[in-house]
């Protein structure tokens, strides 16, 4: 990404492009809105950690202690009904050490378990780097994230150095917000590298949707949008899915759009989310809202 984006830090620029994505994508507003409330908590989060660091022994208790309440308090506040009932429920039985271990354990859970160990616990990963990362359980091969182990939550094709050249593609770990190079045209899911499984969809309008499968009739189902503009709403980004193990995930291209954050614009894409479900698809691992 851009230096200077990266030298703004990445809560910054995070809560920019949310406010940026909140113009753009009004139907996007109550996830936006939400998460934007969340990324001040996560933000406080990672400057605490970053200056307490504590030790890999102490994660779980260290997250579950100082930053699950404060994830807590933000999600009864500015989250939907949905989520405020579940998290009520649960916390009423369930020790929140238990949950973020299990997501430090990389076992399986349900959603609301999920959602509360993953907004507490990645920005404290983020904040000590790669020995808390080294502390978490996983796989380490090139389809799961080498800092942690946990599964990647979006590709994205960097910004070319060279105006002839293509950029790198990168998948974006779920646990730690790392992010490693992956060959293109192979499934993060299972490895897959034969072209023929592995459809491609993308919105009429744009380069990748004249040449492949189109998403058609995006535009109709948004309010202020029509299918008469022929306007793509995601112009860059596009569903990367596979045939053999039937799972997909959505790729961010920077070079289409240079202003975009793939974490925030992910959260944004729920139309795109939709269309590869009902084609017979499931997520590689569902994002932070749980899409």
């Amino acid at each position: 990404m851009a230096k200077a984006a990266v030298a703004a830090g990445p809560y910054a620029e995070r809560r920019g492009r949310t406010r940026d994505l909140l113009v753009r994508y009004p139907f996007a507003r109550e996830v936006l809105d939400f998460y934007g409330a969340l990324l001040g908590v996560q933000e406080q989060a990672h400057e605490e950690a970053r200056l307490a660091r504590p030790g890999a022994r102490d994660l779980v208790a260290y997250v579950a202690e100082m930053v699950v309440p404060a994830v807590v308090d933000v999600s009864m506040a500015a989250g939907p009904l949905k989520l405020r009932e579940a998290l009520a429920s649960r916390l009423e039985t369930t020790d929140p050490r238990d949950l973020v271990a299990a997501w430090v354990q990389g076992k399986e859970q349900v959603m609301v378990d999920r959602y509360l160990a993953r907004a507490a616990l990645g920005p404290v990963l983020e904040a000590l780097g790669s020995e808390a990362a080294a502390s978490c359980i996983g796989v380490r091969d090139r389809r799961h994230c080498p800092s942690c182990g946990g599964p990647p939550q979006l590709s994205y094709f960097a910004i070319p150095d060279e105006d002839l050249a293509a950029g790198g593609r990168f998948l974006l770990c779920a646990r730690c917000d790392s992010a490693w190079g992956y060959a293109r045209m192979t499934c993060p899911g299972c490895g897959e590298d034969s072209s023929s499984l592995l459809p491609i969809f993308s919105e009429e309008g744009t380069s990748s949707g004249e040449r492949g499968s189109v998403v058609r009739g995006l535009q109709g189902r948004l309010e202020g949008y029509s299918d008469a503009e022929r306007k793509a709403v995601f112009p860059h980004i596009r569903i990367e899915a596979c045939d053999k193990c039937r799972h997909y995930l959505l790729n961010v291209d920077l070079a289409a759009d240079p202003a975009a954050v793939p974490v925030v614009d992910e959260l944004s894409a729920l139309p795109l989310d939709l269309c590869a479900r009902e084609r017979g698809f499931s997520k590689i691992t569902p994002n932070l809202m749980g899409f």
